[in-house]
């Protein structure tokens, strides 16, 4: 694996209910090194945002989580691990993607999952410990759909197969997203936080198009404009008025 810590330690479970919950109960074991990637090919009780179930075919698709230990981040920036990850595996889908299908359009759909065209090809669950004014540790899980060619419970799924209709070596394809991933982590050790958010905005799921959304009032029409610092969704109505939202407060249509 050409990466510095990203994968360096690398924990291979047969099958597993949910890879952070694993993560998670072996760091209240033993202290695991930054970087460590807890990682299955056979995921049975995936989860996702706002409770959602990760639907995956067993050895068809993969799962994992990066222990990270994010301590120079404050606890108000913490939104920043969901625009470096999200970034990192849309890079990996976009390369992937760009010699195999041109007409293929990856996107972040907000907060962080991972969109080809109109369609969900990647989902991320970030789960931080927190300690006074600072992240102590994170645990980040990615589900990449790969080589599952029929969804039942996800509506709207896609993979890498029914995209460009050939199977993928699903230890390639996770050491390449090490990679990925490590760089965009680096950058934001750096500091380089305007390329961040930059790119970030770039890859973002219908910015600055009107489209029909959904809040506890009903059905309206919004444009998306930006991301807080805090990781609230900007959206201008058709009246002019700019409004923010929460994870829970919108849904998109």
């Amino acid at each position: 694996m050409k990466t510095l810590f990203v994968g360096q330690n690398s924990i291979h479970v047969e099958s597993v209910g949910s890879t952070n919950s694993y993560a998670t109960e072996m760091m209240r074991q033993i202290e695991l090194s930054e970087g460590s990637v807890i990682y299955s090919f056979s995921q049975l009780n995936g989860r996702g945002q706002r409770g959602n179930f990760w639907e995956s075919e067993p050895n068809k698709n993969m799962a994992l989580s990066i222990v990270l230990y994010p301590r120079f981040l404050s606890v108000d920036k913490q939104f920043l691990l969901t625009k470096m990850t999200s970034l990192a595996v849309s890079d990996l889908m976009a390369e992937i993607l760009q010699d195999y299908n041109k007409s293929a359009n990856v996107s972040i759909k907000w907060p962080n999952d991972i969109y080809v065209n109109d369609k969900k090809i990647a989902g991320i669950l970030i789960e931080n410990t927190l300690k006074e004014t600072s992240i102590q540790s994170a645990v980040i899980g990615i589900g990449i759909n790969v080589n599952q060619k029929e969804f039942n419970s996800t509506k709207g799924a896609v993979s890498l197969i029914t995209l460009v209709e050939l199977e993928f070596d699903l230890q390639n394809v996770l050491e390449r997203l090490c990679e990925f991933f490590e760089a965009r982590y680096l950058q934001l050790k750096s500091n380089k936080l305007e390329r961040i958010d930059k790119a970030y905005l770039d890859r973002l799921y219908r910015i600055g198009t009107w489209a029909d959304y959904r809040d506890e009032q009903g059905v309206f029409q919004g444009r998306i404009t930006g991301v807080s610092t805090k990781g609230k969704l900007q959206l201008e109505l058709k009246s002019g008025e700019l409004k923010s939202f929460s994870l829970k407060e919108i849904g998109f249509i």
